[in-house]
């Protein structure tokens, strides 16, 4: 993505800079990737299946951290029995427990964790498919870039008549549903 923005920005200096002669303009439209991919009815397939999984996977990770509440509750109850070294056990035990929760944690939805790897397994096709699409569309009509409004490059202000999110979702087969 940063290669796309620095390809813009370097297309824009060369367009400002060069001589009037040698420059030719440039034809820019926009889509909205996340417009689209929530009208194709697979993307509402994946969604519900990604949430099916995370859902399992809190439940797995809240029942680790409600082993590690009640282990507390149980040193605090029994604190005043123990000796130091007992409740010193008890105090390591917990901290061991705290700490395969937080890994469980970690390897689930850490950054490179398996929620996310599921994300980008369900869910790469179909930006692959919009890309396709958008790519096609781009060429029938001539642009030279097509930006999206729903990427971190963010856009502030759009002009209507150069949205093609409604060309993209006829390429894909789409129903067109505006407000």
């Amino acid at each position: 993505m940063r290669n796309f923005f620095s390809t813009i920005v370097f297309s824009i200096l060369i367009f400002n800079f060069a001589p009037a002669n040698t420059v030719q303009a440039q034809k820019i439209g926009h889509l909205d990737s996340e417009y689209v991919l929530e009208q194709m009815p697979e993307y509402d397939e994946k969604i519900k299946e990604l949430e099916e999984l995370a859902s399992t996977y809190d439940k797995e990770v809240r029942s680790l951290y409600g082993e590690v509440e009640k282990m507390r509750a149980a040193l605090r109850a029994d604190e005043v029995l123990l000796t130091a070294a007992m409740k010193a056990d008890r105090q390591k035990a917990i901290e061991a427990k705290e700490q395969e929760a937080l890994k469980r944690y970690t390897e689930l939805f850490g950054n490179d964790g398996l929620y996310y790897k599921k994300v980008d397994e369900l869910v790469k096709p179909l930006r692959e498919k919009v890309s396709l699409a958008a790519e096609a569309v781009a060429k029938r009509h001539g642009l030279d870039y097509i930006l999206d409004k729903a990427s971190s490059i963010g856009i502030i202000y759009s002009n209507p008549t150069h949205d093609y999110t409604e060309f993209v979702m006829e390429e894909l087969g789409l129903k067109i549903e505006r407000n």
